[in-house]
């Protein structure tokens, strides 16, 4: 994660549920794309709007940035993760990265278009 952090246009926000981290999400601005790296929310605050809020405030933040497009991976096994992104707007691209998680873990890669126009919503 650290090294994600290094990027000169990344942004992590975290999500606190008194006195704990509920989750984080990091993502990076680069080449006038946005791209998630990762949004982890421990198991006990899913379903609560926690992912939701995060995710939002990553996409105003790359709005604000300029950013049209926001591109992600995620499991090809993992149901729950891409029931969220496509709830979210996030439709799969077509390509799916083979040994994306080492071996037999393949990934779709995920595409959603924003504007400044969203960001007020």
């Amino acid at each position: 994660m650290k090294f994600y952090l290094s990027f000169p246009h990344a942004d992590c926000f975290v999500a606190e549920q008194n006195p704990e981290i509920a989750g984080f999400i990091i993502a990076e601005a680069a080449s006038g794309e946005g791209h998630i790296i990762t949004l982890d929310v421990l198991p006990k605050f899913r379903r609560a709007g926690v992912g939701t809020g995060l995710l939002r405030k990553t996409e105003d933040a790359l709005a604000l940035r300029g950013i049209a497009a926001v591109w992600l991976e995620t499991a090809t096994t993992n149901e729950a993760a891409i029931a969220f992104w496509k709830e979210h707007g996030y439709r799969e691209s077509g390509e799916i990265l083979r040994g994306y998680y080492g071996r037999g873990g393949d990934a779709y890669q995920m595409l959603k278009q924003i504007t400044t126009e969203s960001v007020a919503e």
